[in-house]
């Protein structure tokens, strides 16, 4: 089946080749029949037709300029040309665009036979060149998953499959120069919540990395197990290698609790140039996960005394201090007033970093460095406050908190706003009823 759309400003014309495509072409839809460039443009950009048939003098907008216009953009549609004009000049144009082919007013039946059945079987061609790549692409797929899952259940079982490794490399086109092991986590997968499929989490850990980094990512409905590969740069210095890697597995885990309404911890261990010391890699992660960090140590104080949300307020003024003061770059400040100005729609590091115009790596880095908390937590810290906000002022309801605050639902609201607060909503609206303000 193919579909197809005619642009002429006659018609006559229109109707002739209307009547005689779908008498001579079953196979054909005309999707749409336009009177001008500016009608073309539209209906191409709307409809992605796989032909077009144009008439080179339309007003407003001729023919040329919209195919122009439309090659700008990218478009798939074959395009013809169909004219009364015989000159060279206008041969030209339509060559230099590479359109399928040109045809002259009045058509002959056979040319014109020819003409369409030659872009339709050159339409035919290309979708099975598509589907026999897509074919290939997916075995690939299939293949290097496999791989994958093999190389990590290897190294968890202390013996690791070198053909695998090597197969793996081959088919990345890289060199085995080493590699760490890192082990995450999630928590709160109970709660009535099915357990997540594990082909999601391998997904979301190689969009956030693959563009870094080479690695191996085997998830479960429990948990993932990444295997980040060094580059041969990182050879040379052992300490720029473990901080580029902790740095890798910190943007996963964004993306990760980015993603879903989850807590999600990591273990890494330590980075071994020899393919059988990565068993020790991976014992090296689990230990990680269960070694509290003072940062950790101190968040479950602050949650024992409530004081989870007074410390974040405190953190937000200073940070919009250090920002009116000079003592943060122009792109924090950028960042910042963004969040400040979107915080209650769905928003992420990512779309952060392409409204102000970097890397959402580097983004990362610089809010990190100049502000002392990450993006997510910078997040988290300026929603929860001003959720404690609404509750305390207002009637709201905790759903309408949640859409007012950028959280889904009420359920993930409260149980994001208990860890970050150190207390309930409820608490806090209790709280403030009791001593409302002077």
């Amino acid at each position: 089946m193919f579909t197809l759309i005619i642009a002429d400003d006659e018609k006559a014309a229109c109707k002739r080749l209307e009547l005689f495509t779908k008498r001579e072409f079953p196979e054909i839809e005309i999707t749409a029949i336009v009177n001008d460039g500016y009608e073309l443009v539209r209906s191409v950009e709307t409809l992605a037709p796989d032909i077009a048939i144009v008439d080179m003098n339309m007003p407003g907008m001729n023919g040329i300029e919209a195919i122009r216009i439309l090659h700008e953009r990218k478009v798939n549609t074959r395009f013809i040309i169909n004219t009364a004009y015989d000159e060279f000049d206008y041969v030209k144009q339509a060559l230099d665009m590479k359109v399928d082919a040109y045809l002259l007013k009045p058509e002959k039946k056979e040319h014109f036979l020819e003409t369409i059945r030659k872009v339709c079987d050159s339409i035919c061609k290309e979708r099975e060149e598509a589907e026999s790549r897509n074919r290939m692409h997916s075995l690939l797929t299939g293949i290097h998953s496999v791989l994958e899952s093999d190389i990590v259940y290897s190294v968890l079982m202390k013996e690791p499959s070198e053909h695998s490794m090597r197969m793996y490399c081959e088919m990345n086109h890289i060199q085995f120069c080493g590699a760490a092991v890192a082990t995450i986590l999630p928590s709160g997968l109970g709660e009535g919540r099915e357990p997540l499929q594990k082909n999601v989490w391998n997904q979301t850990v190689h969009r956030a990395l693959d563009s870094l980094c080479n690695c191996i990512v085997n998830a479960t409905d429990h948990g993932i197990s990444l295997i980040i590969l060094a580059q041969r740069m990182q050879r040379k210095d052992s300490r720029e290698t473990e901080e580029w890697i902790k740095d890798l597995v910190w943007l996963a885990v964004e993306e990760l609790r980015r993603e879903y309404p989850l807590h999600f911890r990591a273990g890494i261990g330590g980075f071994y140039e020899k393919l059988t010391d990565l068993p020790r890699s991976y014992q090296e992660s689990l230990e990680g996960l269960y070694q509290k960090t003072p940062a950790a140590k101190e968040e479950e104080k602050a949650e024992e005394k409530g004081e989870g949300l007074e410390k974040w307020q405190e953190q937000l003024e200073r940070i919009q201090a250090l920002c009116q003061m000079g003592g943060a770059s122009d792109y924090v400040k950028e960042a910042i007033r963004y969040i400040g100005e979107n915080f209650a729609r769905d928003i992420s590091l990512d779309s952060v970093a392409e409204a102000i115009g970097i890397s959402s790596y580097y983004l990362s880095r610089i809010i990190s460095q100049e502000l002392g908390v990450t993006f997510v937590e910078y997040l988290t810290g300026l929603r929860i406050v001003e959720a404690a906000k609404l509750a305390a002022a207002t009637r709201l309801s905790l759903k309408q908190i949640a859409e007012r605050t950028g959280y889904p639902n009420e359920a993930y609201l409260c149980r994001v706003f208990k860890k970050y607060a150190g207390k309930t909503i409820g608490q806090t609206r209790r709280e403030e009823q009791k001593n409302p303000p002077q």
